[in-house]
């Protein structure tokens, strides 16, 4: 089954100075077979993320994050998860629901991207598993 992959992961697979980064290639490794699906947030945060001082004293080059990501995006099995409609309404209701702040209100798109697409959302975030219908998988 295709899946979105969180940001979290997508940082931790790029920066071999992550605590996690072994785990994370084994994640993004694995979608190879069944499809790396990605969404302007994981895109927008990836490159947020891993290039910015304040989280890493060596950040990422921009060209080099763009370049990393543009090997993941190249990748047969990847796929764009756009927003619609139906997303929309399924966010507005999650976020209704759950009355999440902040960066909670973040996941609650990468969740209603996924619920509507039908797939399976990958993170190391525990907190997606308390959104109901949502297919979650914790690496």
């Amino acid at each position: 089954m295709p899946a979105l992959i969180d940001v979290c992961i997508l940082v931790a697979a790029h920066r071999a100075d992550h605590p996690h980064h072994n785990r994370a290639l084994e994640a993004v490794d694995a979608a190879a077979g069944s499809g790396f699906l990605w969404c302007a947030h994981t895109r927008n945060g990836f490159l947020r993320l891993v290039t910015d001082r304040r989280i890493f004293d060596a950040p990422t080059p921009t060209p080099v994050a763009l370049a990393a990501w543009q090997t993941w995006v190249d990748r047969p099995d990847a796929r764009l998860l756009l927003d619609s409609v139906a997303a929309n309404t399924r966010f507005g209701d999650l976020c209704r629901a759950r009355a999440q702040l902040g960066n909670a209100v973040y996941d609650l798109q990468l969740a209603a991207l996924a619920m509507t697409d039908g797939v399976e959302l990958w993170s190391f975030d525990d907190d997606f598993a308390a959104i109901p219908a949502l297919r979650f998988r914790r690496w």
